[in-house]
């Protein structure tokens, strides 16, 4: 006998009625076990499309009503001398220098004082359920002003003592406008974000080895924090910011 007829042979053989019979009694059903094996490869590839959405949403950032990836769901806005927020986005946010009020007889008090760039730039973050926010700057410092009278110019061990650094004064005025260091930190209620206002002292840009970056960390009232960066660029007569 050839070998195709010896194929033929083989596929035409089919299972008796008894055999099939045997084989349903011990629980074996050849189409259900084909079903079986169907389903296990439908669910298996659901699971599998399934799992890389999942993987997908888990590592796919926020993004902001203006189309920028950002993690931070707070909103900080920066305040200048026309008291006019702008929200900071991924995009500059540029102020003009006002420095002309600083220009004068300006003393430092306990002669050691940086040589910054004073701007009446100040920050303040909105959000829900925020507790408190904590603001760094890695160059530069936070300031305040103050106005003193005569008699506290005067005690010059207390200026040094609040850092009270630099004075000036119009002619002829009893008063005197000081420049508070307040340091490159500092915590703030959410509450008390009016009452708290404090600008950026920098450094010349021409004396910078590297890039100006305030960190924003705000505490929600469940414990939990966000953090958000703004990198500060300052030109000769203008600053800007921009979110990292």
């Amino acid at each position: 006998m050839d070998e195709r007829k010896i194929k033929d042979a083989v596929n035409s053989i089919e299972m008796s009625k008894a055999m099939e019979n045997r084989l349903k009694t011990k629980g074996f059903d050849p189409n259900r076990e084909k079903s079986r094996q169907t389903n296990f490869k439908k669910w298996g590839s659901v699971a599998s499309v399934a799992g890389i959405l999942l993987l997908l949403l888990i590592n796919l950032p926020f993004i902001s009503n203006y189309g920028n990836s950002q993690m931070a769901t707070f909103t900080i806005t920066a305040y200048a001398a026309d008291n006019t927020g702008h929200e900071l986005l991924k995009e500059k946010t540029t102020f003009d220098l006002a420095t002309l009020d600083r220009i004068g007889v300006l003393t430092s008090i306990s002669g050691d004082g940086d040589n910054l760039i004073f701007t009446n730039v100040s920050l303040d973050v909105s959000g829900e359920n925020i507790d408190s926010i904590f603001y760094e700057i890695n160059k530069g410092t936070f300031i305040e002003d103050v106005i003193l009278s005569k008699e506290e110019v005067a005690n010059w061990d207390k200026l040094v003592q609040e850092k009270i650094n630099y004075l000036t004064n119009a002619p002829n005025s009893e008063m005197f406008r000081g420049i508070k260091d307040i340091g490159n930190t500092f915590t703030v209620k959410y509450s008390e974000q009016q009452q708290t206002k404090y600008s950026l002292a920098i450094p010349p840009h021409n004396s910078l080895e590297e890039e100006i970056v305030i960190n924003v960390t705000v505490t929600y009232t469940d414990g939990t924090s966000e953090q958000q960066d703004i990198v500060v660029n300052q030109e000769s007569d203008s600053i800007s910011l921009v979110l990292d």
